[in-house]
């Protein structure tokens, strides 16, 4: 049998070609993984019968995918020894039905881009605070993203999900239309037994506006905060977003800690008075500037996140139900860091609850969660450096273990042994793996990048 043909409009480098370095490289957003694994050819699509072509392509050929939509992955999900890397990044389309309140976009239209043509109709959607992520892998891991307290993960936003099979069939799933696949597509990560080429998301108003208020204080100061950063968290509005980040200032690279609060609400007043608890923190506390305030339009809460490119970087991520005080009293010790581009970030919704709808209780496979988001960043320019940033991430990891509650999968090392424990109930786990020894029982795509360590915990791996 012929082998089924690649779409000649698609863009397509097999290794050892003209173009392949670039394609991979510009694959990769984490530089520290730049020579880590290597595809046998990369394509990237640009609509769903591409996709559909590259599929029964690679399954001719013995080929496995992996696939990418932006690339914005810590561990470089992505890129994977051998095989196909299908890039979905040029699906960047977002089509807007106001009358029906939702939105079909593309698994390559980066957040940034969605809020914006989203606020010319008066909607919104809780995009990742980062603007440059995509969709595709943000809401398969589940959107831990802006008005998270408001409402709750990106992903149970999502209506229905466009994907092509392993078998190259395009299939809907929606809640009554393959209704397991959608539940996948709620958080089951990098896992996810299909390539979803569209999303139907529910819309959501935009908020009026948004109020920050942020300070800092040298991490001396942790003591005299704790208790105080714990009541007034728990008395800000639960749709408030609290940070607490503890590193060095970017501008005297002294250890520091910065505190944000930041809402949205009707007006000005209604927004500031959400978050009206942290006006006055303990005059004991040693500041190193005057506290702000500002009022800002919702779409310009991304520019508070920015991530840089062209990077090495290490990261972790665990979930707490511990005060943002404790947790700041945990790690208070590594504010020095390894540099000014690293910090662990503290992200609590206000109030004495948890982000609204986490876990998702079997509506999605996100099961696990806390209060409490404990994100640790390192990021430098040189390979030399390499090894003391990656020992500042674990010790940070390993001060902040007796809080930990689950990891979020979207931003946790799974290349790590055991982390799919910590991002996943065990009945979750099994019920993701059964759909993907149902939908891909060959293994076409690549899965966690943890195979091995996961059939040594004794689960079936896909």
């Amino acid at each position: 049998m012929a082998s089924p043909s690649l779409s000649p409009s698609a863009e397509y480098w097999p290794r050892g070609s003209a173009g392949f370095d670039a394609a991979r490289s510009a694959a990769i957003w984490n530089r520290r993984l730049q020579k880590a694994r290597s595809p046998e050819a990369i394509l990237r699509c640009t609509d769903a019968d591409q996709v559909a072509q590259a599929i029964l392509h690679a399954r001719h050929n013995n080929q496995r995918i992996s696939l990418r939509g932006s690339g914005h992955s810590y561990i470089a999900a992505p890129l994977r020894d051998d095989g196909l890397l299908l890039d979905l990044g040029g699906l960047d389309f977002v089509e807007i039905d106001i009358t029906a309140n939702t939105a079909r976009v593309g698994p390559g239209v980066r957040g940034g881009a969605l809020i914006h043509a989203l606020a010319h109709h008066g909607r919104a959607f809780p995009i990742g605070h980062c603007s440059t992520v995509a969709m595709g892998g943000y809401l398969l891991s589940g959107g831990i993203g802006w008005n998270c307290g408001a409402w709750g993960p990106a992903c149970i936003h999502v209506r229905a999900v466009e994907v092509v099979s392993a078998a190259g069939e395009r299939i809907i799933a929606s809640e009554t239309e393959n209704p397991d696949l959608l539940w996948a597509a709620r958080g089951g990560g990098c896992r996810f037994p299909a390539a979803v080429v569209a999303f139907h998301l529910e819309l959501l108003p935009q908020p009026a506006t948004a109020r920050l208020w942020t300070a800092s204080f040298t991490a001396a100061s942790a003591p005299v905060l704790a208790d105080w950063l714990n009541s007034a968290t728990a008395a800000a509005d639960p749709a408030a977003e609290v940070m607490c980040l503890v590193g060095p200032d970017l501008h005297s690279g002294q250890p520091s800690i910065t505190l944000r609060a930041v809402c949205t609400g009707d007006n000005e007043a209604d927004a500031g008075d959400r978050i009206a608890s942290f006006l006055s923190p303990p005059a004991a506390a040693e500041a190193t500037g005057l506290a702000q305030q500002q009022t800002m339009d919702f779409t310009d809460l991304t520019r508070l996140s920015a991530m840089p490119d062209d990077k090495r970087v290490a990261a972790e991520q665990c979930w707490s139900d511990h005060g943002l005080g404790d947790l700041l009293l945990a790690v208070q010790h590594l504010a020095a860091g390894p540099d000014r581009s690293s910090t662990i970030n503290l992200v609590s919704p206000g109030g004495m609850g948890r982000i609204p709808h986490m876990p998702l209780r079997g509506t999605g496979a996100l099961s696990l969660g806390g209060g409490v988001s404990c994100g640790i960043y390192a990021m430098w320019d040189h390979e030399a450096d390499d090894a003391r940033h990656l020992d500042w991430v674990r010790q940070a990891d390993a001060a902040l273990s007796p809080y930990r509650s689950g990891r979020y999968v979207g931003e946790a090392d799974l290349t790590a042994p055991g982390r799919l424990a910590d991002c996943f109930t065990h009945d979750a786990r099994q019920r993701l793996e059964g759909l993907c020894r149902q939908w891909d029982s060959d293994r076409l795509f690549h899965g966690w990048p943890d195979l091995a360590n996961q059939s040594a915990e004794g689960l079936p791996t896909c």
